[in-house]
C-alpha cells in the first residue's frame, strides 16, 4: 500500500511519456507516483484515498480495462482517467461504463488534463469529507469497538449514500430502529419526511397517504408482512415507477427468507432486498460492547440529570457482561439510567438469573415477557415523569403503539407525573 501523501496515481509503463508527465506534475506541486505493475491493484491504494489515477489503456502484461475494473471493485468514486494512443469509441464507451470519469487520446493536452486533475480531487476531497462525517458521527451513535459493530457502522455509511431500499431484521432492543434513522439522517435525505409506521394483522394500511407524506423522504414500514395482498401490490407499484422518489426501509423481527418461506411477502418487494439484509445482532453476541454502551449512557445520564458522575466498578462491569439482555441495547441503557439514579445494584439486574429458576414450577414464556414489558414501561414512565413523547423516542415506537400497551397494561400516565 502507497504513502496516502500521492495525490496523483499514474499507471504506465511507457517510461518516456510517464517521465515527462511525472515532471509536469510535480511543477504544478501535484505528488505523483509511477506504478509499472498494477498487479493486486486494490492492496496497494489506500481506503479513502484522495487522489486521481491516469491509467493508459495499453500495458505490458495487463490490459488498462482490466486493471479499471479491479480499482472499481476497491471504490466506484475513485476517479479513474483512461489514456490511450490508440482509443477508438467502443473501447471508451466501455470504459466509461465500468466506471472511468474521462477518457483521453494521446497526444493529450496537459492544461486540459491538468484541469480535470483539479476538479476530480476537489470532488474527491468532498466525498471523502463527507464520508469521514458520515463514520464519525456512527461512531458518536453507535458505541463499541467489536468486529460486528465496526462493519455494521460501514455497512450504514456505504447505504447511506444510495438509495436502495434496506431490510434491518433482529430482535428488540438491537438497534433496528436506530439504523434506519440514521440511515436517513446521512443522507441527501436528511431534511426531508422521515415516515414511520407500523402494520398491525387485519388493521388496513394507508399506504397512498404514507407514500405522499414521505414525498422525497425514507418510509420505515416496521412488520411489512402484516399488509394484505392489495397493499403490497401497492408498495410494489409505487417501488417500480420511474417517478419513485422515496426511500423504502423495512423493520423486522424475523428474516427476510422465513417470511418468504411463510409465504406473507410478494416475490416483487422481497427482490428490491436480495443484496440489502442487514441483520442487527443480540447484545450477547457482541458482549465486549456492554461495557463501552454501559459506561457512555451512565455519563450521559449524570449530566442530564445534573449529578456527579460515580465510575462503576471493574466487578460491576464483568457482572453486566455476563448477562442475557434479554431486551438487549434498551435493556442495557435502561440499566445505565437506573445506575445513574442510584436505583441499580447487580442484585436487581433485570436479566433473567438462570440460578432462580423454579423448575417445579411453570412461567410461560408469554406471561414473563409480558411481565417485563409491563415494567419497562412503568420504569420509563417513572424517568420521564409520564410524558409519552420522549417514552414513545425512547423505545422507538410510534405513541399509538404505545397507548395500545399501556392499555394492554392498565397503565395509567397520570400516576408518574409529578
Amino acid at each position: 500500500m502507497f504513502d496516502t501523501k500521492y495525490n496523483v496515481l499514474l499507471i504506465d509503463d511507457e517510461s518516456n511519456s510517464v517521465t515527462s508527465f511525472q515532471a509536469l506534475l510535480q511543477n504544478k506541486n501535484y505528488l505523483p507516483l509511477l506504478l509499472t505493475d498494477p498487479t493486486n491493484i486494490q492492496q496497494k491504494i489506500p481506503p479513502n484515498w484522495v487522489g486521481v489515477v491516469l491509467c493508459n489503456t495499453k500495458l505490458t502484461n495487463h490490459s488498462g480495462l482490466s486493471v479499471l475494473k479491479e480499482i472499481m471493485l476497491l471504490d466506484k468514486k475513485i476517479p479513474v482517467i483512461m489514456l490511450s494512443e490508440y482509443g477508438n469509441v467502443p473501447m471508451a464507451v466501455n470504459a466509461m461504463k465500468i466506471g472511468a470519469i474521462n477518457f483521453l487520446e494521446k497526444p493529450i493536452s496537459f492544461d486540459a488534463l491538468l484541469y480535470q486533475i483539479e476538479n476530480a480531487l476537489a470532488e474527491r476531497r468532498q466525498l471523502i469529507s463527507q464520508r469521514q462525517w458520515q463514520l464519525n458521527k456512527l461512531n458518536q451513535t453507535f458505541i463499541g469497538s467489536s468486529e460486528w459493530l465496526h462493519k455494521h457502522r460501514q455497512q450504514l455509511q456505504k447505504l447511506a449514500n444510495s438509495h436502495l431500499p434496506v431490510f434491518l431484521w433482529g430482535e428488540n432492543g438491537t438497534g433496528r430502529y436506530l439504523s434506519a434513522s440514521n440511515l436517513h439522517r446521512l443522507s441527501s435525505r436528511k431534511n426531508a419526511p422521515f415516515i414511520l409506521h407500523e402494520c398491525i394483522q387485519n388493521i388496513p394500511n394507508p399506504i397512498e397517504d404514507l407514500l405522499t407524506q414521505c414525498e422525497r423522504g425514507t418510509l420505515v414500514i416496521k412488520h411489512l408482512h402484516q399488509l394484505s395482498i392489495n397493499e403490497q401490490q401497492c408498495l410494489a407499484s409505487a417501488m417500480h415507477s420511474e417517478e419513485k422518489s422515496f426511500r423504502l426501509i423495512v423493520i423486522s423481527d424475523i428474516p427476510l427468507w422465513q417470511i418468504i418461506q411463510q409465504q406473507y411477502l410478494s416475490t416483487e418487494i422481497y427482490a428490491h432486498f436480495l443484496h440489502t439484509q442487514i441483520e442487527l445482532l443480540p447484545l450477547y453476541k457482541h458482549p465486549t460492547d456492554i461495557a463501552a454502551i454501559f459506561l457512555h449512557y451512565v455519563q450521559k445520564s449524570c449530566f442530564q440529570l445534573n449529578k456527579a458522575y460515580l465510575p462503576p466498578t471493574k466487578k460491576l462491569l464483568q457482572h453486566l457482561g455476563l448477562q442475557r439482555w434479554i431486551g438487549n441495547v434498551t435493556e442495557l441503557i435502561h440499566t445505565a439510567e437506573l445506575y445513574a439514579l442510584g436505583l441499580f445494584t447487580p442484585q436487581n439486574t433485570p436479566t433473567l438469573d438462570t440460578d432462580r429458576i423454579q423448575l417445579k414450577e411453570t412461567n410461560p414464556l408469554a406471561k414473563q415477557l409480558a411481565q417485563y414489558e409491563k415494567q419497562l414501561i412503568e420504569d420509563a414512565l417513572l424517568f420521564f415523569q409520564g410524558r409519552i413523547n420522549p417514552v414513545a423516542n425512547y423505545f422507538a415506537i410510534p405513541r399509538k403503539t404505545l397507548y395500545l400497551r399501556m392499555q394492554k397494561y392498565g397503565i395509567d400516565k397520570n400516576e408518574f407525573k409529578l
